[in-house]
């Protein structure tokens, strides 16, 4: 009888279970399953938002666009435990309309007390998630041709109101893998107060010529990882900012890793600043290459915040000059603190070190403080520098921008350009000059009110030797 009964109650149980399976929720969310896509934007972004909704209250999974999808949207929604997963030939492009985005965000700088930032719309947000992620090998296009108000020949001017692209906002545990991002009309992904962030294997592909379409802005958040990506921009390609405009999130910037990227901008390929407001700390780059940009490894400040214990180390970069609406003369590296304007207040810039640098470009690298106590602790290990000129712009002007004054002061070149900063160190360090190398070109280093510089095994001549000092130190 005991034998008989437990394999009756073993039979019950082998029997329920494909019905347990059927029954079971399903974790991957097709958009196709929840209605035809029917070229209207309203409409569109409504079927997605549904496929999202669903899959958040199902307890999460994947929401899939298929290959071979192409839909224009407004403001899409992610959810908590949602991945928005855009398949191969998928792609998902932002409005035309800056009007068909219902979710917005303030503009993230001002720069006058008690000014109001307008508000931006936003193509995709996660607010407030956790567990969210963006995947897949599809596209998503942030329409930046619709939002161009004139063409130029080497910057375009902007429409007024124009989008984010994406924007992580007090999220936790944020995955951003594997998706091209192209065509970002203003921030293209931005990361405003979120802990523990992955972001690898990213393509961002903007124009050259768009105006403020930073590739990557992560802004008073922590425990984030760069990697791998690939990265065109006007703008910056990758900015670490505390801006003005947080929406109540005090964080800092912290505990960030970027490690083997490849990048192009006509501003700055990474950049800590300008907009710190908060603190900028424990940062390290490493092993990626900077090509043709006009600025390589940028620490700007020019609000009233601290950038201190970041690491640059293993990088290949290459510097040029463009035209001077774009930030940067051609620096591959630069320390620079100076006010924003007139009622701004500048904060400080501590133990910065730079190691194991190649540098080509047509300017040398500028350390420069507004005034002595802003910039202290800066090592130079193992970096050379190339400097020549290579373009017909002219050059013999540093770019120290937002600031008030003048904003690109005469200032020649030199392989090592220091103002204002306290116990800098420059060991191992080689500077030369190519073949070309206009009058403005001066002194391997040049350095003015440094207390406490330190030089060791240093070697490189003038531009001219005949004419200037190898070293002008005073």
């Amino acid at each position: 009888m005991r034998v008989a009964l437990c394999a009756l109650l073993a039979g019950l149980v082998l029997a329920g279970l494909p019905r347990l399976a059927m029954s079971a929720p399903s974790s991957r969310f097709d958009v196709s399953s929840f209605g035809q896509f029917r070229g209207e934007i309203a409409a569109d972004t409504a079927l997605i938002q549904r496929a999202i909704d669903a899959c958040a209250g199902a307890g999460g999974g994947s929401v899939v666009v298929p290959g071979g999808t192409h839909v224009t949207v407004g403001s899409i929604r992610l959810r908590s435990h949602v991945a928005l997963h855009l398949e191969r030939g998928a792609v998902l492009q932002a409005s035309p309309c800056h009007g068909d985005f219902s979710l917005t965000l303030p503009y993230p700088v001002t720069t006058h007390p008690g000014e109001a930032a307008p508000l931006i719309g936003v193509m995709i947000l996660a607010d407030e998630a956790e567990d969210v992620a963006i995947t897949g090998a599809g596209v998503i296009d942030g329409n930046s041709p619709a939002y161009v108000a004139e063409h130029g020949q080497e910057i375009d001017r902007a429409k007024d109101q124009r989008p984010y692209t994406i924007v992580f906002r007090a999220c936790r545990h944020v995955t951003l893998r594997d998706v091209t991002v192209r065509n970002g009309a203003f921030w293209t992904v931005r990361v405003l107060g979120c802990d523990d962030v992955l972001i690898a294997d990213l393509r961002i592909d903007n124009s050259l010529l768009m105006p403020n379409n930073d590739g990557l802005d992560i802004d008073w958040s922590s425990s984030v990882r760069i990697r791998g990506c690939n990265i065109v921009s006007g703008d910056d390609c990758i900015a670490l900012k505390t801006a003005p405009e947080s929406t109540g999130i005090t964080r800092p910037c912290a505990n960030v890793v970027i490690t083997g990227c490849t990048l192009m901008s006509r501003s700055s390929a990474i950049v800590m600043g300008s907009d710190v407001v908060g603190s900028i700390h424990d940062v390290v780059v490493d092993s990626c290459v900077i090509r043709d940009s006009h600025r390589g490894v940028s620490v700007r400040l020019n609000m009233k915040g601290s950038i201190e214990r970041v690491s640059f180390s293993n990088l290949s970069i290459e510097t040029r000059l463009y035209d001077p609406a774009w930030w940067g003369r051609g620096t591959p590296i630069d320390v620079v603190v100076t006010p924003w304007n007139e009622v701004t207040q500048a904060g400080t810039v501590r133990d910065i070190r730079f190691s194991n640098i190649m540098c080509r470009g047509e300017n040398g690298i500028v350390v420069y403080g507004f005034a002595p106590g802003l910039i202290a602790g800066v090592t130079f290990d193992h970096v050379a520098v190339q400097i020549d000129k290579t373009t017909a712009y002219a050059g013999g002007q540093q770019d120290f921008r937002p600031c008030p004054g003048e904003a690109m002061p005469a200032l020649p070149t030199s392989g090592f350009l220091l103002r204002n900063a306290a116990g800098v160190t420059i060991r191992d360090c080689q500077v030369t000059w190519g073949e070309h190398r206009p009058d403005y070109y001066r002194h391997a280093l040049d350095a003015e009110h440094c207390p406490g510089l330190e030089v060791r095994d240093f070697t490189g001549e003038a531009a001219w030797p005949e004419k200037f000092p190898a070293r002008l130190i005073h």
